[in-house]
C-alpha cells in the first residue's frame, strides 16, 4: 500500500520519488486509491504558499502564487486535460473526431478560453473568501477534485484502445473507491458541517454530470475527460464557498 501511495505521487505530480520505483499496470490502477491523498499534499502545499505570502503580498498576488504552485507541482496534468477536452468537445461532432482533436498536441480556441477562464475563476472566487477560509478550501478542493477520478473510472469504460487513463480506469474497484472516499470525508472535517455537506454534494453533482456528458458523447471516459472533471470540480467548490459566504452560511 505504501508503494502504491508513492506510485500515485509519481503519476500525478513532479515530486521526487525513488528512481527504482517500478510499477506495473495493476499498480498504477490500484494506486488511484491514493489520488485524493495526493490532492491533500498538493492542496496543502498550495495552502502553505498562500499562508506564507499573504503577510507580505496583497491577497490576489499570494493566491496567484498558490495557484501557480499547484499547476507546476502537477506538471499542469489536469489543466492539459481540461484544454484538450474543451477543444475536442467544442470542435468535434462525432466520437472519432472528438478523440482525434483531444490527441492533437496543439491547443485551440476552446482550450485556450477554458484555461483562461478556469484560472480567472479560481483567482476571483478564492479572492472573495476570508483569508482564514482560503487555505481550508484549497485543501478540500484539491482532494475532492482527485476523488472524482475514482467513480468515473469505475462506472465508465475507457473510450480509447490505449492511453495513460486506461491504466487507471480498468483497475479501479470498490476498495479503491472506499479508501479514496474515506480520505475525502476526513478532509471535509476542515469545513463547518454545512459547508462540508455542500462541498460533498457539489463534488458528487459535478462528477455525475461529467460522467453523463462523456457517456453521451464518447460512450466512455478518457484521461483528458478525467482532467476536465478535476478542474471543473475544483473551481466549482470555490464558487460554492463564495455562495455560502454570500448567504452567511460560511463561518
Amino acid at each position: 500500500m505504501i508503494r502504491r501511495f508513492f506510485i500515485a505521487i509519481q503519476f500525478l505530480t513532479r515530486l521526487p520519488v525513488a528512481r527504482t520505483l517500478n510499477s506495473s499496470e495493476t499498480d498504477i490502477g490500484k494506486a488511484a486509491a491514493f489520488f485524493p491523498l495526493v490532492g491533500v499534499i498538493v492542496g496543502g502545499g498550495a495552502a502553505l504558499v498562500f499562508l506564507g505570502l499573504e503577510r507580505i503580498l496583497p491577497l490576489p498576488a499570494s493566491l496567484f502564487c498558490a495557484i501557480v504552485f499547484a499547476a507546476i507541482i502537477t506538471n499542469g496534468f489536469h489543466e492539459d486535460g481540461l484544454a484538450d477536452s474543451f477543444d475536442g468537445f467544442g470542435g468535434g461532432w462525432t466520437k472519432d473526431r472528438v478523440l482525434e482533436i483531444m490527441r492533437d498536441s496543439r491547443i485551440g480556441t476552446y482550450g485556450t478560453l477554458a484555461l483562461i477562464l478556469i484560472v480567472l475563476g479560481k483567482l476571483n472566487f478564492l479572492s472573495s473568501l476570508p483569508p482564514g477560509q482560503i487555505w481550508r478550501w484549497l485543501i478540500v478542493a484539491h482532494t475532492a477534485s482527485r476523488w472524482t477520478i475514482l467513480p468515473l473510472c469505475a462506472s465508465l469504460p475507457y473510450a480509447r484502445a490505449e492511453g495513460q487513463g486506461k491504466l487507471v480506469a480498468k483497475q479501479v474497484g470498490v476498495l479503491e473507491i472506499i479508501i479514496g472516499t474515506v480520505t475525502l470525508l476526513l478532509v471535509l472535517i476542515l469545513l463547518p458541517w454545512r459547508a462540508a455537506l455542500a462541498a460533498l454534494l457539489v463534488t458528487t453533482l459535478v462528477t455525475l454530470l461529467s460522467g453523463l456528458y462523456v457517456r453521451a458523447r464518447l460512450q466512455g471516459i478518457t484521461g483528458d475527460c478525467l482532467g476536465a472533471a478535476n478542474q471543473l470540480t475544483e473551481v466549482g467548490l470555490y464558487l460554492t464557498a463564495v455562495i455560502l459566504l454570500h448567504f452567511h452560511l460560511l463561518r
